[in-house]
């Protein structure tokens, strides 16, 4: 989980690096050992960002307010989906801009060897409940995957159906997260449900709708468990599905008690 998170994170601020420099220049990335830290730097010479933004920039859904900004697009949730997944790795990141000059941001993370980043991924994923996220956006993804994790959940994510099938098949998890809208000429949501409560295998496990698509009666009348119709806060789902966990474990004498990544 750790690599595809530093992934992620690196693969998004060098997308945006290009993508802020509509009339192109150079893009340099810059990788630093310095005693028990490494910092990675992202350098454009694209549009910047006016100053008093800059404060506001890792919030969620937070967009500059301007023409340059508005003709390039996008949601507000990329830089604060990077920022929770460095904060997860116990790093910190900044950001030097300078209006229609440029911007460099600069991840700092703790220098692990290999050997201790397998031992810390071997002892997140002992004992704790799984998740498959099942999700083509990747920036919802993302975010749902860090809240997630922060309650203490192993997560796992696919973008398409056929992958995800396969996975819960071979290792159930205790709950889904299905989107209905997935990729086009594939199978969609209700495509997968379907297969899912086909499957005696497979039948049992609690599946939570996450969609833009208004239609919870028709999700529980194939089975889900639960019905978030999108944009919603990430902690209601977490709360949804730890209300459920409970909820199974009244009857055996489990308590539930969730685990963080910080303990």
């Amino acid at each position: 989980m750790k690599s595809l998170g530093l992934s992620i994170q690196k693969q998004f601020l060098i997308h945006n690096a290009v993508k802020y420099s509509p009339d192109g220049g150079n893009v340099q990335i810059k990788a630093l050992a310095e005693h028990d830290k490494v910092y990675i730097a992202i350098k454009d010479e694209g549009i910047g960002i006016p100053e008093e933004a800059i404060n506001k920039l890792f919030t969620k859904f937070y967009r500059v307010d301007n023409s340059d900004m508005r003709k390039i697009g996008g949601t507000g949730l990329g830089l604060s989906i990077v920022k929770e997944i460095v904060k997860s790795h116990q790093g910190e990141i900044k950001v030097d801009s300078e209006w229609k000059k440029g911007s460099t941001f600069t991840i700092s993370l703790p220098l692990m060897t290999t050997h201790s980043i397998e031992q810390l991924d071997q002892e997140k994923e002992e004992g704790k409940r799984s998740i498959i996220i099942i999700e083509d956006d990747k920036s919802l993804a993302s975010l749902l995957q860090v809240e997630l994790k922060e309650s203490g959940f192993y997560v796992r994510h696919f973008d398409r159906g056929e992958a995800a099938i396969e996975a819960i098949q071979a290792n159930p998890p205790e709950a889904i997260v299905l989107d209905i809208m997935l990729h086009e000429h594939e199978m969609n949501g209700w495509d997968i449900l379907k297969t899912l409560k086909d499957d005696p295998n497979t039948e049992h496990i609690p599946i939570f709708i996450s969609s833009a698509l208004d239609e919870k009666n028709k999700g529980m009348e194939f089975g889900a468990y639960a019905y978030l119709v999108k944009p919603y806060q990430t902690s209601k789902l977490t709360n949804t599905i730890l209300q459920m966990i409970v909820e199974k474990n009244e009857g055996n004498g489990e308590i539930l008690v969730p685990r963080s990544d910080t303990e």
